[in-house]
């Protein structure tokens, strides 16, 4: 498991670090406008300070990404927590929309 910073650095994840990673996106720019976390078995989710969170699996680069808009920070971490935490089901139970 693992979280992308804004600045694109990587660290071990944690999920009481979640918090804020996703404050992280208080000072975010065009240049560096995400921050993610990864689960063991290739799902990735990244969080953009527009308020889209985007759910991907790196060992299916060619299935369409999974994508919400308008995502609160609270909601945005209660789905990193579910990806960090093995959760799927309930993270593939938000409506998300392929992309």
């Amino acid at each position: 498991m693992k979280v992308m910073h804004l600045d694109g650095s990587s660290d071990p994840a944690r999920v009481e670090d979640l918090p804020a990673l996703l404050a992280e996106l208080d000072g975010a720019s065009d240049d560096e406008p995400d921050v993610g976390a990864g689960d063991p078995y290739g799902w990735f989710v990244t969080a953009y300070s527009s308020g889209t969170v985007v759910l991907a699996h790196a060992a299916r680069p060619h299935d369409p990404e999974l994508v919400l808009s308008h995502v609160p920070r609270d909601e945005a971490l209660t789905i990193f927590t579910e990806v960090l935490r093995g959760d799927m089901d309930a993270v593939r139970a938000r409506p998300w929309v392929e992309e």
